[in-house]
């Protein structure tokens, strides 16, 4: 358990020590290889001494694990939907809480009406919280953190109503951006909610008010600089092409096509590029890494366009070493989807490769246009070109680039203090007097 806090009251006595509640932390899927921040989270949390208990609403069972996942997956909570202890606690909860296990049922069922996709999955979320709600009452949980306000919120809250555990959130891009089922509830209800970007918090500002802004905390995904230490640039004599990697999962707001329009483009002025895309393609987006390979395809990019796949984060850091940038022409989906701070962007900018993006709300949170990369409209492919012209024929300012976004990676989005920093709120916020 981590050490009690002593804190100053306003008469510059010292106050009551603290300890940290117990603490559930529930999460949609897991281990799932693109959610690293969560993994990171945890494992910084538990090396300061805090008590966590990992509960997932969905086994995420699939070839890619990082390394660091492996430990947490051996011991977290899942659940299936019709297995004898889901089944059970739904009995008991009729027996013991008719009224609230109703009404648990009646507001999933209301505020998700409108949305197909989640008034259907209301039905695997309420019997699942229930079933987690006795486990965590078994397991002496005193407070529930749900990444996500879509729905491991939902979760919560249902939790909260049931057995009186309160709850906080981390709200991350589209389940604060566009899905907004529930959520006017959901704040309401919360101790306190975490938003990875200032951007997402002035949105919920926005959209809710007081009753978002009183709550809110912002702090920024946190990145294990040790683990992708800065790197000198690679050597480049100008003769090679210029070598760029994509971390992402292959979907519309990630703006893969407009990387490879821009790199076709370079093509046709005599500029050589080599880009690995690494990750996995989505179940919302069918047939769109099919779409890319076919447009790569058309564009004469065969040779030099690599689809990786997915990988692990050992293999992502080979990767960003062997680059001499990174890339994310990242935008607004059609459907509103959207990325805050991508953490692809703080991997290479820790292991000093120069970014080039978008001049979207998240990322300039992290890149200044200049200082750490070059940023560009979205959706402007002959804008990404030039600004990837520019890296390729001045390595001198790659370098200077580089060395920049490693200071700014170590000030701004370092594990270690912004883990702090939450262990910080928690305290402040939910800690247990001793």
């Amino acid at each position: 358990m981590a050490p009690p806090t002593m804190a100053l009251n306003d008469d510059s006595e010292l106050a009551p020590a603290r300890r940290f509640p117990k603490i559930a932390m529930l999460v949609s899927r897991f281990p799932k290889v693109n959610d690293t921040y969560q993994l990171r989270e945890m494992n910084a949390l538990e090396k300061m001494g805090v008590p966590i208990e990992l509960f997932s609403l969905v086994h995420h069972q699939e070839g890619t694990v990082h390394d660091e996942a492996k430990s947490l997956d051996s011991r977290a909570h899942y659940f299936k939907l019709l297995s004898p202890e889901v089944i059970k606690a739904q009995l008991t909860w009729l027996r013991r809480d008719p009224s609230g296990y109703l009404a648990a049922w009646k507001w999933g069922i209301r505020e998700n009406k409108s949305a197909p996709d989640f008034f259907l999955r209301t039905f695997v979320l309420t019997p699942i919280a229930a079933a987690m709600a006795l486990r965590m009452e078994a397991l002496g949980i005193e407070h529930v953190h749900a990444h996500f306000a879509t729905y491991p919120t939902h979760a919560a809250l249902v939790i909260k109503r049931l057995t009186g555990i309160p709850y906080s959130f981390t709200g991350h891009a589209h389940d604060i951006q566009v899905r907004h089922e529930g959520l006017q509830d959901k704040l309401a209800e919360a101790e306190f909610y975490f938003c990875c970007t200032r951007d997402g918090a002035e949105q919920l500002r926005l959209s809710f008010g007081e009753a978002a802004e009183s709550k809110g905390h912002v702090v920024y995904h946190g990145l294990d600089i040790d683990q992708f230490r800065f790197l000198e640039p690679n050597p480049d004599h100008g003769d090679r092409p210029l070598r760029i990697v994509v971390v992402a999962s292959f979907e519309p707001c990630k703006g893969h096509a407009y990387l490879i329009e821009a790199c076709r483009i370079l093509k046709q002025r005599g500029i050589e590029t080599e880009v690995k895309l690494i990750g996995g393609e989505l179940a919302n987006a069918p047939g769109f890494l099919d779409e890319l390979k076919q447009q790569t395809n058309s564009a004469g990019l065969s040779d030099s366009i690599d689809f990786v796949g997915k990988v692990n984060s050992t293999k992502v850091r080979e990767w960003i070493e062997w680059s001499d940038i990174g890339c994310l022409a990242c935008c607004r989906a059609p459907d509103g989807h959207q990325d805050g701070i991508p953490n692809f962007l703080t991997e290479c900018l820790s292991s000093g490769r120069p970014v080039v993006s978008s001049l979207q709300a998240g990322v300039m949170e992290l890149v200044t246009d200049g200082v750490e990369g070059l940023l560009v409209r979205t959706r402007d492919s002959e804008a990404l070109a030039g600004a990837l012209q520019r890296m390729k024929e001045h390595p001198e300012l790659r370098a200077e680039m580089g060395r920049a976004g490693r200071d700014k990676v170590e000030r701004e989005h370092n594990v270690t203090v912004n883990t702090n920093r939450l262990h910080e709120i928690y305290l402040e916020e939910v800690g247990r007097d001793i």
